[in-house]
């Protein structure tokens, strides 16, 4: 199998259903997807405006999803394991003296991006506050994201040049994908 022709000859794809793949990978990735589709945007695979409309959206539906997963069945999921429920009784003041700070700023903090929703869920917390505060964060998240990565690109081909061979570029950023998921789940 070729690697770097199968990379190239789906880049026509790219402009068809990319926002479709930012949209997924920000629902259920995030940072990468959203760093790699920054990159594409400097290279004019993707535009930026509808880049950052579909990144923010994916991102705005899956914390609504765990924060409804966690009104219906979080405390079904603190039942099963009695360790999860010390600590939540320990967090819970903290959630209910700072909840609007937690829902703006869960999503820039790496490991609480599906937890806090999810908490946020079990402890009463207005569904309509969470969905106006998380699509303002959604938003803020998916422009830093998207900018940066577009930066990345500007740095990239500053340092290298025109980045003719995407596929290496692709490559290198699915490795760390692969590494960062295998540090996450080596324990």
């Amino acid at each position: 199998m070729n690697i770097p022709a199968l990379l190239e000859g789906s880049l026509p794809y790219l402009s068809h259903y990319g926002f479709i793949f930012v949209f997924v990978g920000a629902l259920l990735e995030g940072e990468t997807v959203i760093l790699l589709a920054g990159v594409f945007c400097h290279r004019g695979d993707l535009p930026y405006d509808w880049t950052v409309i579909a990144a923010a959206l994916g991102a705005f539906a899956g914390d609504q999803s765990w924060f409804h997963l966690g009104r219906r069945y979080g405390q079904d999921v603190l039942s099963r394991f009695p360790r999860l429920t010390e600590q939540a009784d320990k967090v819970k003041p903290w959630l209910q003296q700072k909840s609007d700070w937690i829902a703006a700023g869960s999503r820039f903090v790496y490991g609480t991006r599906t937890v806090a929703p999810m908490l946020l869920g079990m402890h009463d917390y207005s569904p309509v506050r969470f969905a106006l505060i998380n699509s303002v964060s959604a938003s803020l998240w998916a422009i830093v994201g998207v900018s940066v990565g577009y930066l990345i690109g500007v740095g990239a081909e500053q340092l290298f040049g025109r980045i003719k061979h995407v596929e290496q570029l692709l490559l290198a950023i699915i490795l760390v994908m692969l590494a960062r998921w295998w540090y996450r789940h080596r324990k």
